[in-house]
């Protein structure tokens, strides 16, 4: 092989000096490569005039074989060494996108200029393999069928409320106090997902009692979270959609309660989609982040 890359370097530059540059080895190596070549053919490729060498018929034979490999090499080489660009196309849930993602978008675009994130933000559950998306970031309890995705993140569920509603008329200090506030409700919800609704929440601590219809509704968990940050009542926290207003100081955790919510942040794909570089670079991205999220949290 290397015989056979030193003389399709000679054919292409013109001479054994520039191939030798090219190869970062000396002119006499280069020949001799060439010589070795030439013997293990049992005929000459060149036709040699002083120190110029021509390709006879044989050599130009086998250049016209091997210059389309070499080529392809050289591609794909390249594909691994530049720097991957073009625009990615990223449907995620809109309470991640703007809580959790948007803060950290800075970060991805001063590490990689040269991608261009295109955010759409959907509630509804899409098809990789139907819709015109490279990714998504989803809340689900598995990778969906035909899909290939990593875990990013798992979340805890807890109360949470402003500091003034937890050390107020009616302090917070235990679960059975729950029953003298507000709740605030995920009217969307999570369906099917365990401990995100107070219902399943009440459940899982042992408490079923505590269960009632009484509270006020949000179609938006954002705005859900705003409204506990102004003392209207107290929300189910996701760890992660929460972090950082409870480090803000805005909610705070009134009870050392939590469970473990059945479903996890997953990135999703498709594999061919994955064949993008790009998607590649901002998958990485992706973990590095959420490992470093998870760390702080």
């Amino acid at each position: 092989m290397n015989a056979i890359k030193a003389f399709e370097s000679v054919v292409r530059t013109g001479n054994m000096v520039r191939a030798s540059e090219e190869l970062s080895v000396s002119p006499s190596a280069v020949s001799h490569q060439i010589k070795t070549l030439e013997t293990w053919f049992d005929r000459p490729l060149f036709d040699r005039q002083g120190r110029d060498l021509l390709l006879n018929d044989a050599g130009r034979i086998f250049f016209d074989l091997v210059r389309p490999a070499f080529e392809q090499l050289r591609t794909a080489a390249s594909r691994l060494t530049e720097p991957p660009t073009g625009r990615l196309k990223v449907v995620i849930c809109p309470s991640l996108a703007s809580i959790w993602f948007a803060p950290r978008l800075r970060n991805f675009v001063e590490s990689h200029p040269e991608i261009d994130v295109e955010l759409h933000c959907r509630r509804e559950i899409v098809d990789l393999n139907e819709a015109d998306f490279d990714c998504s970031l989803r809340y689900c309890a598995s990778v969906p069928e035909n899909h290939v995705g990593d875990i990013l993140m798992t979340e805890d569920v807890f109360p949470v409320c402003a500091p003034s509603l937890a050390k107020g008329n009616i302090p917070l200090n235990s679960l059975d106090d729950l029953r003298h506030h507000t709740l605030l409700n995920d009217v969307l919800g999570e369906s099917g997902v365990v401990s995100c609704d107070w219902a399943s929440w009440f459940s899982e601590v042992g408490m079923p009692q505590l269960i009632r219809p009484k509270g006020h509704g949000f179609s938006d968990s954002n705005v859900m979270y705003e409204a506990a940050c102004e003392g209207v009542g107290v929300a189910l926290g996701r760890s992660i959609l929460v972090a950082e207003l409870i480090k803000q100081g805005r909610l705070v955790r009134p009870l050392d309660v939590s469970r473990r919510s059945s479903h996890s942040w997953y990135f999703l794909s498709t594999t061919t989609k994955l064949d993008r570089k790009i998607l590649g670079t901002f998958r990485d991205w992706l973990m590095e982040v959420t490992h470093l999220t998870l760390q702080h949290t």
